[in-house]
């Protein structure tokens, strides 16, 4: 039975919005309280709402996820989590790794429980506090890689900025004015232009075969 709710925790897991949040939600029995740590965030911010094991805000934005206790076992990493979500409790359950890529774009997570067995995601490093509790593994507030004296900020060719892109992942956004391969294009695309010529090369190619289909039929 534990590995039958862990199956249909983790196919709910798989679809990120709500129209399938409510699924992700109600995988695993009983109700998140406010006694959680994802759970008293939620009660401290002003239009979040508990729905079943989420913390959800508008209509179909979730910003934590409290699965502690529901026998999973793997974490897939194609999980469509987004950057809303600020907590996530994945404690008391038989982790034995965790998908580093499954946090990729996670730029709003703040705070994650987990097996003591499991290190934080991007390496206990990137996080500004580690610790453990009653043998759960926390992590607090993701360092920004960019602010770092280190080598990711400093690979940002000339033209672009570094910016975060989750716990221990940055990348290269081109400044304002430039485009293109390692940010050598200056001004912004040429949108008009490139639209303009895919729209007269697809009408003429649209006319020349009409053409040759109608000869086709005449001949024959």
């Amino acid at each position: 039975m534990a590995a039958a709710a862990a199956l249909v925790c983790l196919f709910f897991l798989m679809s990120g919005s709500l129209g399938a949040a409510q699924p992700i939600c109600t995988s695993c029995p009983g109700q998140m309280t406010n006694v959680s740590e994802v759970g008293r965030r939620c009660a401290a911010t002003p239009g979040a709402r508990v729905v079943a094991h989420c913390c959800v805000t508008g209509e179909d934005t979730i910003t934590g996820l409290d699965l502690h206790n529901c026998s999973i076992s793997h974490l897939d990493s194609a999980l469509n989590l987004t950057a809303a979500l600020t907590a996530i409790d994945l404690s008391e359950n038989p982790l034995l790794d965790l998908p580093q890529d499954m946090f990729l774009g996670l730029t709003g997570l703040e705070y994650i429980a987990l097996p003591p067995n499991i290190s934080c995601p991007g390496g206990d490093g990137v996080w500004r506090s580690v610790h453990n509790i009653s043998g759960v593994h926390i992590c607090q507030d993701q360092k920004d890689g960019c602010n770092s004296t280190g080598e990711p900020a400093s690979l940002c060719p000339e033209n672009s900025f570094c910016a975060p892109a989750g716990p221990g992942y940055t990348q290269c956004l081109c400044a304002p004015g430039f485009s293109g391969y390692k940010c050598l294009r200056e001004g912004s695309f040429p949108t008009l232009m490139f639209f303009g010529i895919l729209a007269s090369v697809t009408l003429s190619l649209s006319i020349l075969l009409w053409c040759t289909q109608r000869k086709k039929v005449k001949n024959q």
